[in-house]
């Protein structure tokens, strides 16, 4: 079914697109050229951080008897007649001017036709385009060469029909940037330059901004491989001495012990893995036409060794029946990969069989079949990179235990899982390359609204977009790789998990390595997704990843002695125990009947309060204030089993220490719960962030849906985003009960504040950092914030979810636990997020 299914859209990449070609001999010269009027505008916009827009508008007035065509400007705006009398005044002879594979072509912008008045034909052309990277970007009349580390050149080139038209009136608006020569300009207006060309061309050189100075930067591709190198150095440095301790536990009689020693053999594998891969890959990230062949062949043979190394037809659970079940999925497992592997292959190794030349970059049109043959070549190798994530993500969360019910359940239909998983997977694969063939046709369609694409691509459609096919097989693999540090963060997730199960030991939160892994689980999965504003220094990740280890570490630490739990800690530290190494809160809270006097005397505390609050506004006669104070007062003397002295102090109540200790009877429970919160929580704000950074406008999604990968990467951004927001939530949780605050929101601001340091440090260091995209790495912490604020609200009420049949509505129970100031507050302090949210994303849209 695969297999039928790349056959199917491969037949359909290879049918014959049909053309519009420019009829460049029928453009004749204006007879009297001095009675032609002509107008050029060039507008740069900088509305977005990722891309300046430039616009230009063309008016030409011509006399109807003094140019032939003239009247076929005022036919419709599609008929090839008025589009080959809109390439005579528009477009130079360019037969000989092969664009290179950086060229961009125009947007145009819908317009009318001409209008005729008193035998003058005047039409307007206005188009745009977008420069977030070099190369050469066509707008109009105007071509713009941008080259890493030097001004752009406007160039406007006069075709021959205007050629000898006497005054052409040129304006430039730069928007905001600076026009560092404009030959023959009036220097009237700083704003904007205007002159009168007489000559058949004109330039100008505009200063670039400085927010696309990394992308722009001559050492570009240098900083993008050192970010590769410092990624794959310092995660795989990170989980591989995560995973050391794990190796040192003795097996003897012990399951969980030869579980973790296991997981961590894997973890260790993936990291030697990474490193290679990594490596590999960067001796691949320049381009080379004449090497397409061999990166292709690494892509598909490196797709097919992450599967079979990932082993995902191992047995759930020990017995005969799982290892036989085990011996047919290995055979199927092996068999389906191994067809896609022999797929992708049979083009490298024989591409002659499909009309393909040694290198797979036809110059020439090949067969429908070498279409074929190339989306099959893309398919096969992405269909095994997904796979290969797939299988390591499935490996991690089996050996690391995560969702062992689940698990076990899909043990029962494992095969007929594996199967859908990799229809699921396939259908992607033929997606991205659907998405590839898309931004290719639309480009290609407007590169030919003026009958030129074949010129400007330099050559025909079917050899331009066989050639698109081959880049994809040849990136492919690096785009993949990119979004492998999900796996870094499962393999980090199974780890803790791990330690977990191994660790009888009651303790407030994560300590010594477990504290490690939070914070790597921090680090790559959170802190990482938002360093873009640092400019250049975003892309090492090597200089990132142990900065906010060290500042979440630090803040942990700092803390700990601050938190609820922690001072009540303090306060009984000389509790004799029945363990000593124990601490005596947490022995108490640990057992079933410590906790559920612990929640008893919380409820009655808050019922206290409550009707203390009723005696105040005189709606309580029955009881007097002093006995309500007594009984309060009675509460405040919590002593858990084995201490010699109460261990509140002042400030603290019995609700506090309940909140403080969180829903779970583990700090690992506590993870889980508020990592599932947040994952909810965060959907609408990843939905967002996914929209703003790929459809803000129509623009930006025309963009987008014009890029090779920009569909994708939407994709892609959104789950990016929801990944961390759960990997947030996890941390949060788990680090619940030693973070400083008695309600919830208190907490996750502590986990805002360790973020929002390593953005300052960077800002107060950097001087030169650009102002949107730091605006735009402090729009995304506050809505982290959000995110988790909401979270740890929810957290609160699932401390006291056994009240829950009180109240119709969480609202209510909320109310309850924070009383009415407090949820007031807590409602100000959201709102304040919301509002400060709002405000910068006000000024990020008017910046």
């Amino acid at each position: 079914m695969i297999a039928l299914t790349f056959a199917t859209l491969g037949w359909w990449l290879a049918q014959p697109t049909q053309a519009y070609a420019a009829d460049t001999t029928n453009c004749p010269a204006i007879q009297h050229p001095e009675e032609t009027n002509v107008k050029y505008k060039l507008t740069f916009d900088q509305h977005h951080p990722d891309f300046v827009e430039v616009r230009q508008v063309t008016r030409i007035e011509v006399p109807e008897r003094q140019w032939a065509p003239a009247n076929n400007l005022t036919l419709s705006t599609d008929s090839p007649k008025h589009r080959n009398a809109m390439h005579c005044l528009l477009r130079e002879d360019r037969k000989a001017q092969t664009k290179s594979s950086e060229w961009h072509p125009e947007w145009r912008t819908t317009g009318s036709p001409a209008t005729k008045q008193k035998g003058v034909v005047a039409v307007q052309y206005e188009s745009w385009n977008l420069i977030n990277s070099p190369g050469e970007f066509e707008v109009g009349p105007w071509d713009l060469k941008v080259a890493p580390g030097e001004d752009w050149k406007a160039v406007l080139h006069s075709p021959d029909a205007l050629s000898r038209v006497p005054r052409k009136t040129i304006e430039i608006d730069p928007g905001g940037l600076e026009i560092s020569d404009a030959p023959g300009a009036s220097s009237a207006n700083e704003a904007s330059r205007v002159w009168i060309a007489h000559g058949p061309d004109s330039e100008a050189k505009i200063v670039p901004p400085q927010h696309l100075a990394p992308a722009l930067s001559r050492h570009a591709p240098w900083v993008g491989s050192l970010g590769v190198v410092s990624w794959w150095v310092c995660a795989s440095a990170v989980i591989a001495l995560s995973a050391w301790p794990f190796l040192g536990k003795k097996t003897a009689g012990e399951p969980e012990n030869a579980a973790a020693r296991v997981l961590a053999t894997t973890v260790l594998q993936w990291a030697g893995l990474s490193a290679a891969l990594g490596l590999t890959l960067l001796l691949l990230l320049q381009p080379s036409p004449s090497a397409n062949r061999w990166r292709a062949l690494i892509g598909i043979s490196s797709g097919l060794a992450l599967v079979l190394l990932a082993r995902p037809w191992l047995p759930s659970a020990q017995g005969s029946d799982e290892i036989k079940k085990g011996t047919k999925r290995r055979t199927v497992v092996v068999a389906t990969v191994s067809a896609a592997a022999v797929i992708g292959l049979l083009v490298i190794i024989a591409p002659h069989l499909f009309g393909l030349p040694p290198n797979l970059m036809p110059t020439t049109q090949p067969p429908p079949l070498g279409i074929a043959g190339l989306a099959l070549l893309d398919m096969s190798m992405l269909w095994l990179w997904f796979t290969a994530m797939a299988a390591w993500a499935w490996r991690f969360t089996r050996e690391g235990r995560l969702g062992e019910a689940s698990i076990t359940t899909e043990s029962e239909h494992r095969l007929r899982n594996i199967t859908a998983i990799g229809v699921i997977l396939a259908a992607a694969a033929v997606a991205v390359v659907g998405c590839r063939v898309l931004s290719f046709e639309l480009r290609w369609e407007r590169a030919n609204w003026m009958g030129e694409a074949s010129t400007i691509f330099g050559h025909d459609h079917r050899s331009a977009l066989s050639q698109q096919l081959v880049q994809l097989s040849s990136a492919g693999p690096t785009w993949a790789y990119a979004h492998t540090w999900v796996l870094s963060g499962i393999a980090l997730v199974a780890l803790l998990h791990s330690s977990y199960r191994l660790n009888p030991k009651k303790t407030l939160g994560p300590e010594g390595w477990d504290l490690l892994l939070v914070t790597g689980i921090f680090a790559v999965a959170v802190a990482l997704r938002g360093t873009k504003f640092a400019g250049s220094s975003s892309a090492v990740y090597g200089f990132w990843l142990p900065l906010n280890m060290v500042v979440l570490y630090a803040t942990v630490k700092a803390g700990n002695r601050w938190s609820v739990l922690g001072r009540v800690g303090q306060k009984a530290a000389n509790c004799l125990t029945v363990k000593k190494e124990e601490n005596c809160v947490v022995a108490e809270l640990s057992t079933s009947a410590g906790y559920r006097q612990l929640m008893e005397d919380a409820r009655r505390c808050r019922d206290l309060l409550r009707r203390l609050h009723l005696v105040d506004q005189g709606r309580e006669e029955k009881t007097t204030r002093r006995n309500l104070e007594k009984q309060l007062r009675s509460l405040h003397h919590w002593r858990p089993s084995g201490c010699s002295r109460d261990c509140l102090p002042d400030p603290v109540s019995v609700v506090d220490v309940a909140l403080s200790w969180g829903p779970g009877r583990h700090w690992w429970n506590n993870a889980l719960k508020a990592a599932r919160w947040a994952s909810i929580f965060g959907i609408l704000p990843s939905m967002v962030t996914a929209w703003y950074e790929n459809a803000y406008d129509i623009e930006h999604w025309t963009f987008t849906l014009n890029s090779s990968m920009g569909i994708p990467d939407m994709v892609g951004k959104f789950l990016t985003q929801e990944i961390s927001f759960a990997g947030a939530g996890l941390v949060l949780g788990a680090l619940w009960r030693v973070l400083p605050g008695e309600r919830g929101p208190v907490r996750a601001f502590n986990l805002f504040i360790a973020w929002l340091v390593p953005i300052g440090l960077v800002a107060a260091l950097n001087h030169g950092i650009d102002r949107r995209e730091l605006a735009l790495a402090v729009l995304n912490v506050v809505l982290m914030l959000m995110v988790l604020t909401l979270t740890s609200m929810w957290m609160d009420t699932d401390t006291f979810s056994r009240e829950r049949h009180y109240w119709t509505k969480r609202l209510g129970l909320l109310t309850s636990i924070y009383q009415v100031h407090g949820l007031s507050g807590q409602i100000a302090f959201l709102t304040l997020q919301a509002a400060t949210a709002v405000t910068i994303w006000h000024q990020i849209v008017t910046m």
